[in-house]
């Protein structure tokens, strides 16, 4: 399963990311569009883009809306802004009350990615 997250500030996420390494997951990361989309295209695409906490409402959405063009099924949990993402709720996870590198933020994303392993 690969995932792709957006960052803003790596600090708050670096715990996050760790794990979903530890637990095997394939994790790209990018700051910017372009580095979305080259990212993106380089891994032959994604399971599910995770948004930061810190991330500007307007950036998030123009990358999410990219990434749907290229990829409808993509899934999308996010730690920040909330977004219209993909039309079948069980392909959102809305994690904003939650701290990304805490138990209960890394626990809550990790059942959402099992979730959609188990669907595919």
């Amino acid at each position: 399963m690969g995932v792709l997250c957006l960052l803003g500030d790596p600090l708050p996420m670096h715990g996050l990311l760790a794990r979903l390494q530890q637990e095997g997951l394939a994790v790209d990361v990018a700051k910017d569009l372009g580095e979305a989309r080259t990212v993106f295209f380089g891994a032959g695409g994604h399971d599910c883009v995770v948004l930061a906490p810190d991330l500007r409402p307007g950036f998030a959405r123009d990358v999410v809306q990219s990434l749907l063009g290229i990829d409808p099924e993509l899934a999308l949990a996010t730690f920040g802004p909330a977004l219209a993402g993909p039309s079948r709720p069980s392909r959102r996870a809305m994690l904003q009350s939650l701290h990304p590198s805490s138990r209960a933020g890394t626990g809550a994303l990790l059942r959402f990615l099992q979730q959609l392993q188990k669907h595919s």
